[in-house]
């Protein structure tokens, strides 16, 4: 059901945005008021990707997937950005199924945030976004119509809808994907998780762009969602601090496996410091995650995974999504028809994805 509000109306403009998924590998700390929080690591997809169509209107409104939420990040950037009386029109054509583990809410946030400052913000400033050609991505070919984002931007929509108070994994993927590795920010008292204009951003230590041969099987249990909102934080204030131990451990496997294996093309390498971290990153969640509906079944899907001969395979985030890394398509192809005929297709929606390396990505339609 549209969400509206009426606004008078203005001209007509319109774009498309589209943002790639997130999946996130775990944290690296939190609970110590004396060490980063909240840092960790993620790389983003091109699929299931987050698409929304956005055009000026005679009031706000919002229809099609997560409609409500849509409609409210837009209310959030008028208010944000003083805009004023403006309408737009709002389409989630595409998008993730919520809180699964792939990011739906970041990227809907600053997608739609990015069509209404270019619809809006830019033009009431007079300020003129030029077109960038991504210098590494070969398959991108964007015309004068297309816009991609730098660091600065996505901090900038992040901050007009709220995102980033945690992971910023999704805030940095929005530019230019990549996987991404975060420090985390210093929490000194609970306060300082509210949004408001000085808050920091976790800084990145790093982002890379893996081999495009690459590819990512993604596994979604239909019928289950991880934890968010007011569960979410009920569970992170129930959590015992992060083990500094842990926290050693994991920042070594990231910086000295994952970090040059992904650099050096060493898919291997790669895969096995993407299950080593993830499953080293979930034993502080355990607690929590234990508990979750799916938890018995997502443990078994990862075991079936590695005896498959799949050498990298974790859950992201709550879950319940499963990322398994395949060195081709055609490695990937196979995997999947052998799920299928083990009868994972029955529970499971299966996705075979690039790991993305050009990010969020806004075409002007209209």
């Amino acid at each position: 059901m549209p969400f509206s509000a009426p606004i008078p109306s203005a001209a007509t403009t319109a774009v498309d945005v589209r943002a790639p998924a997130r999946l996130h590998l775990g944290m690296l700390s939190f609970g110590h008021t004396d060490t980063r929080s909240f840092g960790g690591v993620g790389v983003m997809l091109d699929r299931p990707a987050v698409q929304v169509k956005m055009r000026r209107s005679s009031r706000l409104e919002a229809r099609g997937l997560l409609a409500e939420r849509a409609f409210a990040y837009a209310k959030a950037c008028v208010e944000a950005w003083r805009l004023g009386d403006v309408g737009c029109s709002i389409e989630v054509v595409a998008a993730p199924p919520a809180h699964v583990g792939l990011g739906s809410g970041t990227q809907l946030g600053l997608a739609v945030a990015a069509g209404m400052r270019h619809l809006f913000k830019l033009s009431v400033e007079g300020q003129v976004a030029p077109a960038m050609a991504h210098p590494m991505e070969e398959e991108l070919q964007p015309t004068d119509h297309d816009w991609l984002f730098d660091t600065r931007d996505a901090m900038e929509l992040a901050r007009a809808v709220g995102r980033g108070r945690r992971s910023c994994v999704g805030v940095y993927g929005f530019s230019r994907g990549g996987l991404i590795i975060e420090s985390g920010r210093m929490i000194r008292d609970p306060s300082d998780l509210e949004d408001h204009e000085t808050r920091d951003f976790s800084p990145m230590v790093s982002r890379v762009r893996l081999p495009s041969p690459w590819r990512c099987v993604v596994l979604m249990a239909r019928d289950a969602t991880g934890l968010s909102g007011e569960a979410e934080r009920a569970a992170f204030s129930r959590l015992h601090p992060v083990p500094r131990e842990i926290t050693a451990e994991l920042s070594r496997i990231a910086l000295l496996d994952l970090l040059p294996a992904a650099v050096e093309g060493k898919f291997i390498e790669f895969s096995l410091a993407v299950r080593n971290y993830g499953a080293l990153a979930g034993k502080p969640f355990a607690d929590e995650a234990d508990k979750l509906p799916y938890a018995r079944a997502t443990a078994d899907l990862l075991e079936l995974l590695t005896e498959l001969g799949v050498p990298g395979c974790t859950q992201s985030s709550w879950g319940p999504a499963v990322l398994a890394c395949c060195e081709s398509l055609e490695r990937a192809g196979g995997l999947v028809e052998r799920l299928e005929s083990l009868g994972l297709g029955r529970h499971h929606d299966i996705v075979i994805s690039r790991f993305d390396s050009q990010g969020a990505i806004l075409r002007v339609t209209g």
